[in-house]
């Protein structure tokens, strides 16, 4: 009798502890101080759900463009050099977890995978030394993070949310007076990868917030001439600095734009397929010689991007200035020779990828279609010429992201077919 209550106590114990830590062992290393999180508990069925897509299709397949031959390619390359095998790396083969603070810190949790050590070394073949730094591996975890973690509480309805989603999004954005919060999913709907997510004003501060975000008059992104190409993104009026701390600051961060007195008013775009095609086309020729030479302006990404705040100086990288038109720009160039056209304003600062002289935007056709000015921040991403490029066939397909304002909620949304 008492050997059979043992052994009932313990497959008690064996599903608490299932029901406990099944459901994630990524989530315990939440950070402290998050303010938004994306977490998906199977990367592999996530990402075979997008590969079955019509966009998956052509983007990864082989009898598309094949990016995953591609990148698979190189992977094994690297792998064979080290005398490992796929199955050494396998750092995308359970959870993921993405978190960011209230200060626009990223934290990025990836496994558990089998063997720390190898996936580690592989790692440092890809990644520059900087970047390794942030990088560490805990109970076979691996962690990149600007920040502590481990100590974050786990959002209440997070399992709920998550039922019959690839995926779950969890925002609670405090500041002061100032509070937001909301779930949102990942999903697979309409022959589409889908995002979604309501993030409600919990506080009177908060919704006078919301009401002066939609009664702001946002800056005419079209207008600017030089907008064109197949990739638009822009914050279009000021937002709440809570929210900016969340939402922008984890992109003017990785643009080296800290320490200055940011509006959150930005655009860019850029012309991918033009640079993919030259690539294809023109980017390698043939002299009459019979030597090969290679057009590296051809190869240039072509892109501009104008952002706007105050106490702008000139990168100290920045060696060189030439004047184009009435214009003074200051020119960075990379270690591999490609350079950047810098013009700083009262209130802005200009980059061009190419020289001024010779930037021309491109078609602009499938922003307009688009972009509605309600919209106080987007992205617009145009498959179509990447795909034409590559593939010589027109396909219609595009990745867009947008957020706008619906009574007292923010609501953000996500397409990728």
């Amino acid at each position: 009798m008492f050997l059979k209550v043992r052994k009932q106590l313990f497959v008690f114990l064996v599903i608490t502890l299932l029901v406990s830590f099944g459901f994630s062992n990524a989530l315990k290393f939440l950070p402290k101080d998050y303010s938004t999180i994306l977490y998906i508990p199977d990367v592999p069925k996530a990402y075979d759900s997008f590969k079955a897509l019509p966009v998956g299709q052509t983007l990864l397949s082989d009898n598309g463009i094949g990016l995953e031959s591609l990148v698979t390619g190189v992977l094994e390359q690297q792998l064979l050099s080290m005398k490992y095998t796929m199955s050494d790396f396998d750092l995308f083969m359970k959870e993921m977890l993405v978190a960011i603070d209230k200060d626009g810190n990223l934290t990025v949790v990836l496994g558990p995978v089998k063997n720390p050590t190898k996936v580690r070394k592989v790692l440092e073949s890809f990644l520059e030394q900087e970047t390794l730094k942030k990088v560490k591996f805990t109970e076979n975890y691996f962690i990149y993070s600007d920040v502590q973690v481990g100590g974050g509480k786990v959002p209440a309805n997070l399992q709920a949310n998550l039922k019959g989603n690839l995926g779950v999004v969890y925002s609670n954005v405090v500041d002061g007076k100032m509070a937001f919060e909301g779930y949102g999913y990942l999903k697979i709907e309409n022959n589409a990868l889908v995002f979604y997510q309501k993030l409600d004003a919990k506080t009177p501060e908060a919704k006078n917030a919301i009401k002066s975000l939609q009664s702001a008059k946002p800056i005419d992104v079209l207008a600017d001439k030089n907008v064109g190409g197949d990739l638009l993104l822009f914050v279009n009026r000021e937002i709440p600095e809570t929210l900016r701390k969340s939402f922008i600051d984890v992109i003017t961060s990785n643009f080296n734009l800290t320490n200055l007195n940011i509006t959150g008013v930005m655009y860019a775009s850029a012309d991918i397929g033009s640079a993919i095609s030259s690539l294809l086309g023109g980017g390698d020729t043939k002299s009459q010689s019979g030597q090969s030479t290679q057009n590296s302006q051809s190869t240039t990404l072509s892109a501009y991007s104008v952002v706007f705040g105050t106490g702008f100086k000139m990168p100290a990288d920045v060696k060189k200035y030439v004047t184009i038109g009435s214009e003074r720009y200051g020119v960075l160039t990379t270690e591999d020779g490609m350079e950047s056209y810098i013009s700083i304003k009262n209130d802005r600062m200009i980059t061009y990828t190419v020289s001024p002289s010779k930037y021309k935007p491109g078609d602009r056709t499938f922003f307009t279609s688009l972009y509605d000015s309600k919209y106080f921040m987007g992205v617009f991403i145009n498959f179509e010429p990447l795909i034409n490029s590559m593939l010589g066939k027109k396909v219609k397909s595009s990745a867009t992201f947008i957020s706008y304002v619906e009574g007292d909620s923010i609501i953000q949304k996500g397409t990728v077919k």
